[in-house]
């Protein structure tokens, strides 16, 4: 999924966090903020840098940047064709 908003982003923690079955408060703890972080962070809302990484990691995911330029299908399917 390429997330390229803070409210696409806020909407995708949300999404995982209530896969895992975590309150706004449990992922709170484990990622060392208050809940009004977690709240704003799903809102999209302006979120220090290190705390969005502490509930990503409290999350068991990991951020990857991607050159949005780039067709990842396409290029997918050119690495296929080419091996």
């Amino acid at each position: 999924m390429l997330i390229t908003t803070p409210p696409a982003f806020g909407e995708r923690l949300r999404q995982l966090r209530r896969a895992k079955q975590y309150s706004q408060q449990q992922l709170a703890e484990k990622a060392r903020c208050s809940r009004k972080t977690i709240i704003d962070l799903e809102a999209g809302e302006n979120v220090a840098m290190y705390t969005a990484f502490r509930v990503i990691t409290a999350l068991g995911m990991a951020l990857e940047v991607v050159d949005r330029r780039i067709d990842l299908k396409s290029l997918a399917e050119l690495v296929e064709h080419n091996e």
